[in-house]
């Protein structure tokens, strides 16, 4: 048996990113991993129930373990830790915190440290735009040489008079420097950024399937719960949570889609894709209604669509539609009088939605 079957028996503290075959437990309220599947309605992110293969980062491996996950390593690769970006994720969130949100400085340092991550999970694509002339001899014979060599990777072409402005998609090109016998080209590293990014969703875990608290809606950095926090994980340092409100009433109709009241009697509303306008137009009640199985609230807005190519922005008058959505997990619907409501939800079943 190949020695990566029997990794973690030889050193028990490997680390890095494997290749297993991953088993869930049988239910769990809350699923841990996340894995992009195809479905009727596209491509999604969903933390479902199952069995399948796929690349896990060895810590994020762990944590679910502790849940009932198992895992039958079949390939990997071992990185050595280290903390490479303490100093400057600090540096930026104290800078941060010295200034409030409605100063620039406060959302510089913001963006500069959480943009860190994803510049690290970038693509190696670069797109080129170019302009040949074809009235000249040397310009159209680099133009034909071009549509010859590159063909495959035109993306768009137009033609102004005898020039053709054309964009076409290209690898990062490398170069080599003498002094430190090295190429450079974009700065990426997929393991860098799929280790920030599993070390956060193990973190936010915390709220899942724990029996202090219920969970009734999470995201990427926040949750909603019907208990508070333990007061080490609540805080103004980094890492920790704060709590933004309390609340009273809270109706959650899809992912990004919800409205609350607070103990204070604020009403907040987070719709996305909605504009300010039509948003200043709905409330908590008519979140409520759109529980019902079916029922619908239409928008007309205003969307812009640029054409970068030819140069063109067209404004249109576009349909909006607002209802009880559940393309992560899967609703449960309950009679009430003469129609059905929207309950709760459970997770899915790869099995059941992978045909």
């Amino acid at each position: 048996m190949n020695i990566l079957f029997k990794v973690r028996q030889v050193e028990p503290e490997a680390f890095g990113f494997f290749y297993c075959k991953i088993t869930s437990p049988e239910y769990l309220e809350h699923p841990l991993l996340q894995r992009r599947i195809k479905t009727n309605d596209g491509i999604r992110t969903i933390a479902g129930l199952g069995s399948w293969e796929g690349w896990i980062y060895s810590p994020e491996m762990d944590n679910a373990a502790k849940f009932g996950y198992t895992f039958e390593i079949l390939k990997g690769y071992e990185f050595k830790k280290g903390f490479i970006f303490k100093e400057y994720v600090e540096t930026m969130y104290n800078l941060r915190s010295k200034y409030p949100k409605s100063d620039p400085m406060n959302l510089i340092a913001k963006l500069l440290m959480n943009s860190l991550y994803g510049k690290f999970g970038m693509k190696m694509e670069s797109t080129i735009i170019e302009i040949f002339n074809t009235a000249i001899e040397r310009e159209n014979q680099l133009f034909e040489k071009m549509l010859v060599d590159n063909c495959n990777t035109v993306q768009d072409y137009i033609k102004i008079g005898s020039h053709f402005l054309t964009t076409r998609k290209s690898m990062i090109n490398y170069t080599y420097t003498d002094n430190d016998d090295s190429y450079h080209g974009l700065d990426v590293n997929i393991a860098i950024a799929s280790a920030i990014s599993g070390g956060a969703r193990m973190w936010m875990s915390i709220l899942k399937n724990n029996p202090l608290f219920k969970l009734y809606y999470s995201d990427t950095d926040s949750g909603v719960i019907d208990a508070p926090l333990p007061s080490f994980l609540v805080g103004p340092e980094l890492g920790q949570f704060k709590l933004e409100y309390t609340i009273k009433r809270a109706i959650f109709l899809a992912p990004k889609v919800y409205a609350f009241t607070t103990t204070d009697n604020e009403e907040i509303l987070k719709i996305k894709g909605i504009s300010k306008d039509n948003l200043q137009n709905v409330n908590i009640n008519d979140i409520e209604e759109l529980l019902v199985k079916d029922s619908t609230k239409e928008f007309n807005q205003t969307k812009w669509f640029k054409k970068v190519i030819v140069g063109d922005i067209t404004i249109k008058e576009v349909a909006y539609t607002l209802k009880a959505t559940s393309n992560k997990i899967l609703p449960i619907y309950i009679k009430q009088e003469e129609f059905e409501v929207f309950n709760s939800t459970e997770p899915y079943n790869y099995d059941e939605i992978i045909k």
